[in-house]
């Protein structure tokens, strides 16, 4: 069994509005619903996990519902932060199997998503992944340059993810410096798991701040999604 669970109950301080950016509309319709549309859709997911931020439950119930799910939707309350609220996705899903993706991502496609369970036949967890395009530097905190990453071994992360769910469940409960995770993939990294990039898409953007939604209007307006 495959559950995909999604996460929508963010901050969003970097949208600098204060609302919701996965409820944020989109040509007309909430973020949330184009990636929620497509995990409900796929064959390979067997029930949907919606991380709703504390006071959203119903609202993101309710969108669920208006895609008339034919599959099985929970809603659970998310925590502090993005790891609390994938452990409590996780807590609350069933499969033996977890897709991991962000709400604010509403290009996912279901080939993301065949791609990542098929990679997992060989892997402790799997992302999709560009190459970047640009060269990396990593910088102490006044903006010195330590080191240039090769750009040959350099990808930006994006979501799905997919990880077996037991194992990535007790990492997440002995994790204690949460500020240090940004991504589920580096938890398996700190154990020594091996953890498999599969391709993603520059179109596969993360609303992060207004100019992404606007970016994410461009893409509609030149390639629809349906």
């Amino acid at each position: 069994m495959v559950s995909g669970i999604i996460a929508a109950g963010g901050s969003s301080i970097r949208f600098g509005t204060g609302q919701n950016k996965t409820l944020c509309l989109l040509a007309g319709r909430p973020v949330l619903a184009y990636s929620l549309r497509i995990f409900l859709a796929s064959t390979a997911v067997d029930e949907v996990i919606l991380v709703a931020r504390a006071g959203e439950e119903q609202t993101v119930r309710a969108l669920a519902q208006s895609l008339a799910p034919q599959k099985p939707v929970a809603v659970v309350t998310g925590g502090a932060d993005r790891v609390a609220s994938v452990e409590k996705g996780l807590a609350a899903a069933k499969g033996e199997i977890v897709l991991i993706h962000d709400g604010a991502r509403p290009f996912v496609t279901e080939e993301m998503i065949a791609d990542c369970l098929a990679a997992l036949e060989e892997a402790d967890g799997v992302t999709t992944a560009i190459p970047s395009r640009d060269t990396v530097k990593l910088a102490d905190e006044r903006g010195n340059v330590i080191a240039t990453t090769c750009r040959r071994e350099t990808f930006l992360v994006q979501t799905p993810q997919a990880f077996c769910r037991e194992q990535l469940l007790r990492l997440h409960r002995t994790l204690s410096d949460h500020d240090m995770v940004t991504d589920d993939c580096m938890l398996l990294e700190r154990a020594g798991l091996r953890v498999k990039l599969v391709a993603g898409s520059e179109r596969n953007l993360k609303i992060t701040t207004p100019n992404d939604l606007l970016l994410a209007e461009f893409y509609l307006k030149k390639e629809p999604t349906e």
